[in-house]
């Protein structure tokens, strides 16, 4: 595994400018931008951990705890080498990775997430555009509730976070007033609410 895991590596075109790896018999560690894959011939991790060599250290909200997967297959390991390298270089994939981790740690569930790109002319480039996901068929712990969420996550590093109902009316919804995931994690823990009408915000 170790030898076919370097030939696909060798193959992502940007490779070249962040090729690190080091290797023993048994063994070998590879530093991708700011991932780290340490495989041996029968398991693949991949993660983030800023106490590794070759990493940016300190990075908000990220660390091996959350970041740590392990593959069996080559494609696979790729594959999320790529979408942690991502996680780790736009805040905007930080804040998003970083919340359906809480998400799943605090018994927030939900059956349907959709993810898009949005922004507002002028400033309609990729780089300004937030990350929009919309949460519905939600069970906080294990309390299934009649409301559906919607947050933001902004290249400033902030969070938007509202509530809606089930069939909401046009642009019906309660924002939130917390900006960071914690604390947005813990609000949604204490609202001991099942309906969108009994939210104790106002309606915007």
């Amino acid at each position: 595994m170790i030898e076919k895991l370097k030939y696909a590596l060798f193959s992502i075109s940007d490779y070249d400018i962040y090729r690190k790896y080091f290797q023993t018999k048994d063994s070998i560690t590879i530093y991708y931008k700011n991932v780290i894959v340490k495989a041996t011939n029968d398991e693949i991790s991949v993660f983030y951990d800023s106490e590794e060599h070759f990493v940016t250290k300190g990075l908000k909200y990220l660390d091996k705890n959350n970041t740590l997967k392990l593959f069996t297959d080559i494609p696979a390991a790729i594959d999320y080498m790529s979408y942690l390298s991502l996680v780790t270089l736009d805040i905007r994939y930080t804040l998003y990775h970083y919340f359906l981790f809480k998400s799943n740690e605090s018994e927030i569930d939900y059956k349907s997430i959709s993810f898009v790109l949005v922004g507002s002319y002028p400033n309609y480039s990729e780089e300004n555009l937030s990350i929009r996901c919309d949460i519905g068929d939600l069970t906080i712990k294990n309390r299934k509730v009649k409301y559906n969420c919607l947050i933001l996550f902004n290249n400033d590093g902030s969070c938007r976070f509202s509530f809606y109902p089930e069939e909401p009316a046009w642009n019906e919804e309660k924002i939130c007033p917390k900006r960071d995931i914690d604390k947005i994690i813990e609000y949604i823990l204490n609202l001991n609410v099942d309906n969108y009408e009994d939210i104790p915000l106002i309606e915007s």
